[in-house]
């Protein structure tokens, strides 16, 4: 048996991290369900099927743009309306347990004017739930985590940004980060995984969407990454 290229191996590296999330997600809804100790009402039933269900299609969808991708050859970008609020409302609902877990506060709060976006939901949901899984990771325990979501008529551009009450990440890392290099292990969670492979996920896809990534360190404390996209690239015409 031949043995697999850098190609496929950076693809079967890159699946294995992008399954992660909707699969703990699946678990961590199902164990709530199953759980025979809790008192767990229909409403409740209901709402957990639902996020499985929810995690189960973008389970799916990630792995069929796999299989799209190491059929041509190429990475595939394919465009379709997003309504931002409604995308994040169920990310959120994905990571519920985990933060709850962690004792992180996670919430989200997109404006009012924010459009609905023309763009790829995988690569979308790629970027966001990376970015999201970092920010609970390295929030202690009482933070919070906000999602938001912003017009900037100034600069044209659509800005979706994750913002941490964590310690921030060393500059040196951060540096690193910027320049798409691999950073496995932060300083402070050495027995945890790090930013890099997440963060480098994130910048590659926000990318193919018709943007950038940009991460800095809040004067306030914690962490900020913001994902700038022209409307241009995900606003269609009136």
């Amino acid at each position: 048996m031949s043995e697999l290229s850098k190609t496929d191996k950076d693809l079967l590296r890159e699946f294995a991290h992008e399954i992660r999330n909707p699969l703990n997600a699946m678990i961590g809804f199902s164990a709530l369900m199953k759980d025979s100790g809790a008192a767990i009402s229909e409403e409740q039933r209901v709402d957990c099927a639902t996020r499985i269900n929810n995690a189960t299609k973008r389970l799916l969808q990630i792995c069929e743009r796999v299989l799209d991708e190491s059929i041509t050859g190429h990475r595939v970008v394919r465009k379709e309306p997003v309504n931002f609020d409604s995308f994040c409302e169920e990310i959120v609902a994905t990571f519920s347990v985990d933060a709850e877990e962690q004792g992180v506060k996670l919430t989200y709060n997109i404006a009012n004017d924010f459009p609905v976006m023309q763009t790829d939901p995988v690569l979308l949901y790629e970027v966001m739930t990376n970015l999201i899984s970092n920010a609970i990771k390295f929030t202690p325990k009482g933070g919070l985590v906000m999602v938001k979501g912003e017009v900037s008529y100034k600069s044209e551009a659509l800005i979706l940004v994750v913002q941490d009450t964590g310690k921030g990440i060393p500059t040196t890392i951060l540096m690193s980060m910027m320049k798409g290099e691999r950073v496995t292990t932060s300083f402070a969670h050495a027995h945890r995984k790090g930013w890099g492979l997440g963060m480098q996920t994130a910048q590659e896809k926000a990318k193919l969407l018709g943007g950038t990534l940009e991460v800095e360190n809040a004067m306030s404390g914690g962490t900020v990454a913001c994902v700038r996209i022209p409307m241009k690239e995900c606003v269609a015409a009136v």
